[in-house]
């Protein structure tokens, strides 16, 4: 973690590691072409954001964050 960790609480620094796990997974799901499950990995990855950008965004940068979402075809 960066210098910026000093400055998060452990529930940000905890939604931070969930943020990058659910980005990997939704990396494993495209790489799989499962799209129903990458648009669910899309949907949980909105709502850990949403509460990431809530505390601000200072922490969406230390999880690595993109905010690019899938659409389900």
């Amino acid at each position: 973690m960066t210098n910026h960790s000093s400055s998060l609480t452990d529930t940000e620094v905890e939604l931070a590691s969930i943020a990058r796990m659910l980005r990997h997974i939704r990396e494993s799901a495209r790489a799989l072409e499962a799209q129903a499950v990458e648009y669910c990995i899309d949907m949980a990855l909105q709502a850990v954001a949403n509460e990431l950008r809530d505390r601000g965004e200072l922490v969406i940068a230390a999880a690595g964050f993109d905010n690019r979402t899938t659409l389900l075809q």
